[in-house]
């Protein structure tokens, strides 16, 4: 009986001594085949963020490559400056997706342009209504002003031209991108006026080619405060 416990148990541990080497070489090639995987599908990542960036790329740009990665030399350099014709911002927007940071940058040239044509548009209301307001309701078309042209500001904003935008690659791996909006102050000024125009109680109250040409010169004024 000792005999055959012996003998069996010889068995056993045989079959697990060939068992064994076969599970571990089951278990290296499944993480092998898995890291494979990985490095496949990091190699598609970074193929296609190639591709965006090679897709959109500004043909006047001049590349370098440094260990910091790909950038472009002064992005947008010069060109996001106010002037006495144009109002301009510069956005910047950062992500590990191309599309993304545009769309920030985008986001962030409005949203800085916005507040500053805010501050603008109060100070053209309440210079303009000191100065040409024909009854004593001075505050309410002031008010009335305001409104009427925050609206024409945001939908400037919409239709705003863009004179540059430019994606550069940092060392991280994320997309910084840099998009300029732009502006022209005359266009500006004639929509207001036109605002003007539509609205029976301002069209009662001022004149719209007054008002133009004295939007038109307090614009170009703004030019050091921009």
């Amino acid at each position: 009986m000792k005999k055959v416990f012996l003998i069996g148990s010889m068995l056993l541990c045989g079959i697990m001594m060939i068992a064994t080497p076969a599970e571990a070489q089951s278990r290296k090639d499944k993480k092998k085949a898995k890291q494979e995987a990985w490095e496949f599908e990091q190699q598609k990542i970074k193929m296609e963020r190639q591709r965006q960036l090679d897709s959109i790329q500004n043909a006047n740009a001049r590349s370098t490559t440094s260990p910091a990665g790909t950038t472009f030399e002064l992005p947008c350099s010069g060109v996001g400056t106010s002037d006495k014709e144009y109002y301009r911002q510069l956005g910047i927007g950062k992500d590990m997706d191309l599309s993304i940071a545009q769309r920030k940058a985008i986001q962030s040239a409005k949203s800085i342009l916005r507040d500053r044509l805010g501050e603008q548009v109060k100070g053209l209301v309440t210079d303009y209504s000191k100065t040409y307001t024909k009854s004593n309701k001075g505050s309410d078309m002031e008010g009335i002003l305001e409104r009427e042209f925050t609206s024409v500001v945001d939908k400037a904003l919409d239709d705003a031209d863009n004179p540059c935008e430019k994606p550069a690659q940092l060392n991280t791996g994320e997309f910084q991108y840099y998009y300029v909006i732009e502006i022209r102050k005359n266009d500006l000024a004639g929509k207001m006026a036109d605002a003007i125009s539509n609205n029976d109680k301002l069209r009662a109250e001022f004149d719209r080619d007054q008002f133009r040409k004295f939007a038109e010169e307090y614009m170009k004024k703004q030019q050091g405060n921009d």
